[in-house]
Formats: C-alpha cells, sequence, structure tokens
C-alpha cells in the first residue's frame, strides 16, 4: 500500500456489507478519526511470507 496513511489495518469479515458496519459502528466512532480509506483486493496475485535468508539465518552485510 502506498500514500499517507496514519494506519493500515486488515479486517476479516465475511462479506462488504459487514465490512460497512464494521466502519460505521465502530471505526467512526473512534476519538480522532477524521477520515476513513477503504481498499480491498480484487485477486491475490502472490503470497509469500518467507524471507529470503541463507540457511544460518544470519545476515551480515559489509561495508567497505
Amino acid at each position: 500500500m502506498t500514500g499517507d496513511a496514519d494506519y493500515l489495518l486488515q479486517v476479516l469479515v465475511p462479506n462488504i456489507q459487514a465490512l460497512e458496519r464494521f466502519i460505521f459502528d465502530h471505526l467512526t466512532k473512534v476519538p480522532g478519526v477524521a477520515n476513513i480509506r477503504s481498499s480491498f483486493a480484487l485477486k491475490q496475485v502472490r503470497y509469500k511470507t518467507a524471507l529470503p535468508l541463507p540457511p544460518n539465518g544470519l545476515v551480515v552485510q559489509e561495508r567497505s
């Protein structure tokens, strides 16, 4: 995600109507929340959480 965001929430809801209820019933009632912007993915292109670490798990950066 890019842009000017103060917080990024990942919310798991069963459908778009539940997301709307969550936003209106909960997020809009939080003191200090002035703006809400929603985005959602149409499909998952790639899902990978593993980092490309060497077998020993150590990453050493040499500086010259």
